[in-house]
């Protein structure tokens, strides 16, 4: 299913034909039906663990670098680098460990293979080009909009690398009429009933949003078991 078949269904269900628009039956134009379809989206991405919580995106990064921005994640898991040769995971430490640790500035700092990293807040208070004064501060993003996280690495690339971020990652917003995802296509009647509550919620009607809350919580449960199940299964490890 896809969005356009959850929002018919959302519709149908809530009753609420003033959120979209274009025929009774259509209903292919939104008109604030997406904001509760979303909203219903990152509430399940954030209660439930399943299949496809953690994803990993891969990032080509050119010689003296140390840092990377990216969207859509909610925590870091681990960080890997891949070179033509060979693989190896980064160890994690905290911002005050590694900056410490390489006090002088990142121009002054001698290059290598990363072995470093930590997680970094990238939320910028002002307009300041940090990057380009060469100190080792949090790197900040002047235009974030709210959905970036960041990493940085020591010591900077002494060549091009590939950075592999495992993480939790939500979802990308909903937003044309052929959009999938897994919550559309592998759960689709979890996401609607998610959207409802979200719905219920705006309403402030305690009990309606409890009913749907209990109903979601049973179908999120048997993904969650589903996970767990497949990464508990240690046969293959006993050999």
């Amino acid at each position: 299913m896809d969005l356009l078949g959850i929002r018919q269904q959302f519709i149908k269900f809530s009753g609420r034909y003033d959120l979209a628009t274009t025929g009774i039956e259509d209903f292919d134009t939104d008109a604030g039906a997406n904001f509760f379809i979303n909203a219903g989206m990152r509430f399940l991405d954030r209660r439930f663990y399943h299949a496809k919580t953690v994803g990993r995106r891969f990032d080509q990064v050119a010689a003296n670098t140390w840092y990377l921005t990216f969207q859509n994640c909610r925590s870091v898991k681990e960080i890997w680098c891949n070179s033509d040769e060979e693989r190896w995971q980064l160890r994690r430490y905290d911002y005050d460990t590694i900056r410490n640790s390489y006090p002088d500035l990142v121009s002054a700092t001698n290059t290598g293979e990363p072995k470093f990293y930590c997680p970094v807040w990238i939320r910028s208070i002002d307009a300041t080009d940090i990057a380009a004064l060469g100190a080792f501060f949090n790197y900040v993003k002047t235009d974030d909009d709210g959905t970036y996280n960041g990493i940085l690495w020591m010591p900077p690339t002494d060549d091009s690398y590939v950075i592999e971020t495992i993480g939790h990652f939500n979802f990308v917003d909903l937003s044309d009429n052929d959009d999938e995802n897994y919550w559309t296509t592998v759960a689709p009647a979890t996401l609607i009933k998610a959207a409802l509550y979200q719905l219920e919620v705006s309403y402030r009607n305690t009990e309606g949003a409890k009913d749907w809350l209990a109903a979601i919580t049973l179908e999120g449960q048997g993904m969650e078991f589903d996970a767990v199940e497949q990464e508990s299964n240690d046969e293959y490890l006993r050999e």
